[in-house]
């Protein structure tokens, strides 16, 4: 076997301070695999159903409230079907929750109010989204709704209503997200595996790249998760662990990697509709599959079982990111009004979406935000003759728009854009068509106003936490590698299994927590000289057990 140090270069860690270019965030990201197309058509689907009934009962211009509760049809496809129906549940309330508030505000009739309510939305939004497993698409969407709705012309008789709409549109995606399980019940499970075997291809043909290693131990850990919120014990989820188990030996050693075998069972993997053939396993790696299952039983920590609850906690490092989106959305909506348009809520936005965990995303989220949505809004101009016609017309134009920013999003967040502007500027005029000059001119305003003030926040507000996060995960790699090296030869399968699984989701950990804190302005670097060293122990225990 390949000593593991051989493939590890001198400096794994990435420097990113110098690297404030907007060159990368105009590049495309070829992604290994996006289930892009089942978020569009889920929307689709629900989308059909609610303003289906709206339409026999003449009253598609409640199409707005309809389509907030649709849009969450877009999540939670990446989860196992048991642990989808508890999320999506939660999100629908929740969302459903966030709008009613947003409903009940507008109707108060105060500009100042509505600004404070919809920013401390945006924030608690923003922040949940981040820590929570609902998946992509990102916070822009719920915090759109939600921040638009704030704005609205509302009467009281009418909020119970509109809210009610919101959650029974909701209710219709909760069964459109869950209908395709009748016929892959175990889909998002297969489609985890297939990403953790495609990354032991990368990895195969280029051994000495730490990024390959860092991708296959992060698929793995990922893989893993996926398949403990399972929690199914069937002869499908066994060939799927085991297939598992083999790419964390290819992650021990990659010159066992055969590339083109690897994609092809991928392949398999995902699109097949007969059983998963299970690759050989020795007898001490089976017992470490079921050592395994003891250890998704364990109890789990607070973070663990309530992440969106920890998110909000003092030490955590998403608290500084809290305070950034809501000082930045705050000063954002404050300008726009100052500088005469009347509904911010477009600067409130474009405020939350740009801000992310560390200061080198949020620059790179800018540039290809206020360029998309220049674009974006020659492109309303286009369409909005043409949606203005027919209420239907313009839910046909926003399901289509919709489809293609999934596609591009995640490719091409400025191509992505062009789509995603349009879109929400149709959304914004169901019930009320204002003048279309005025809405693209407080459209690029506000994006401006929201794109400076969001990039101000995360300059002005530094995210220490990031630092001592980083430090925290290293730390706890030194002890998995230790407790990896202290196991005696007569260690169980089980006691084997746990010290495999902490070692790996340790390095996952640590490279992302590495490459947030490197990324952050006004704050000290992690020790790379431990963090280095960390990983190499972690990569000989690794070995160690393997043998």
């Amino acid at each position: 076997m390949t000593p593991p140090d051989e493939h590890l270069p001198t400096r794994t860690l990435p420097r990113v301070r110098a690297q404030f270019s907007i060159r990368p965030s105009l590049r495309s990201v070829r992604l290994p695999r996006d289930a892009w197309y089942l978020r569009a058509a889920a929307l689709v689907v629900s989308a059909v159903i609610s303003m289906g009934v709206l339409a026999a009962l003449d009253r598609v211009d409640l199409g707005a409230y309809t389509m907030a509760g649709s849009m969450t049809a877009l999540y939670t496809h990446g989860l196992p079907y048991r642990q989808r129906a508890r999320t999506m549940a939660g999100f629908v309330g929740l969302l459903s929750l966030g709008c009613a508030i947003a409903l009940a505000t507008a109707a108060v009739g105060s500009v100042g109010v509505s600004i404070g309510v919809a920013v401390l939305l945006a924030a608690v939004i923003k922040v949940a989204h981040e820590a929570s497993n609902v998946g992509p698409p990102p916070a822009v969407i719920p915090i759109f709704l939600v921040t638009a709705l704030a704005f609205t012309d509302q009467d009281w008789p009418d909020v119970p209503l509109h809210a009610g709409l919101v959650l029974a549109a909701g209710s219709v995606s909760w069964f459109v997200v869950m209908l395709p399980r009748l016929a892959r019940p175990h889909g998002p499970e297969r489609r985890a595996v297939a990403t953790a075997v495609l990354a032991t291809a990368s990895l195969g043909e280029d051994p000495s790249s730490s990024a390959a290693r860092e991708r296959l131990a992060a698929a793995i850990a990922a893989a893993w998760r996926t398949m403990s919120l399972a929690r199914a014990r069937t002869d499908e989820h066994a060939a799927l662990e085991a297939h598992i188990v083999a790419a964390e030996r290819i992650l021990v050693d990659p010159s066992s990697s055969d590339p083109a075998r690897a994609r092809a069972h991928a392949r398999k993997i995902e699109h097949s509709r007969t059983g998963v053939p299970a690759p050989p396993l020795s007898d001490a790696e089976r017992a470490q599959v079921r050592g395994i299952h003891l250890d998704h039983d364990a109890r789990r920590g607070f973070t663990d079982r309530h992440p969106v609850l920890a998110a909000f906690r003092p030490s955590s490092p998403s608290m500084p990111f809290f305070w950034r989106v809501l000082i930045g959305c705050l000063a954002a909506a404050l300008i726009s009004y100052a500088l005469g348009v009347g509904r911010p809520f477009w600067a409130i936005t474009s405020a939350a979406v740009i801000i992310q965990p560390n200061l080198l995303l949020t620059w790179r989220k800018a540039p290809p935000r206020a360029l998309g949505t220049v674009l974006g809004v020659g492109l309303f101009a286009a369409l909005a003759p043409a949606a203005h016609l027919d209420p239907l017309l313009a839910v046909a134009m926003i399901l289509v728009l919709n489809s293609l920013a999934e596609l591009f999003v995640p490719r091409n967040y400025l191509v992505g854009q062009v789509f995603v502007t349009p879109m929400a500027l149709l959304m914004s005029q169901f019930g009320t068509v204002l003048p279309t000059d005025e809405l693209i001119r407080d459209r690029l305003l506000d994006t401006v106003i929201g794109v400076l003030a969001g990039l101000a926040a995360a300059f002005v507000i530094r995210n220490g936490h990031l630092r001592r996060h980083a430090k925290a995960a290293t730390i706890r790699l030194e002890a998995a590698a230790i407790d990896a090296e202290a196991l005696p030869q007569s260690a169980s399968a089980d006691e084997l299994a746990r010290a495999r699984r902490a070692l790996i989701a340790d390095l996952a950990a640590v490279s992302a927590a590495v490459r947030s804190s490197d990324s952050e302005w006004w704050t000290h670097r992690v020790d790379e000289t431990r963090v280095i060293a960390a990983q190499k122990r972690a990569h000989a225990a690794l070995a160690a057990l393997d043998r």
